[in-house]
């Protein structure tokens, strides 16, 4: 079914140009999101970077739950480092979780036939 439009384009051509417009829109909006963060963090950029109060960064930091620095009264962060945390707590998937048993299983099952 033809669609007429008000412009000179057919449908095909409007589909490809509102791809084009909402990418753009979209990556406007990502990039204004996540301003451009440095390499080294104060406690309050790593807090607003990792969504916690800063008084429950300040206890992480405490328990030495979270990877930071220390130079004389002043707590430092590396944004990578923060990021490889983040990563470390990810919750595996009931696919991935039968992959390694199935893994397992027949690592041992091998074991038993070598010896």
């Amino acid at each position: 079914m033809a669609i007429s439009f008000l412009t000179n384009l057919n449908e095909e051509e409007f589909k490809i140009f509102l791809k084009q417009a909402l990418s753009e829109i979209l990556d406007e909006r990502i990039s204004h999101s996540q301003p451009d963060l440095p390499d080294i963090l104060d406690g309050k950029q790593a807090a607003d970077f990792l969504r916690l109060k800063i008084s429950t960064l300040y206890e992480k930091t405490c328990e030495k739950t979270i990877p930071h620095f220390k130079k004389g009264n002043k707590l430092y962060f590396n944004r990578t480092e923060l990021q490889a945390w983040v990563q470390e707590g990810k919750v595996k998937t009931n696919d991935e979780i039968q992959s390694e048993a199935a893994s397992y299983t027949m690592r041992q099952e091998q074991k038993k036939l070598n010896r």
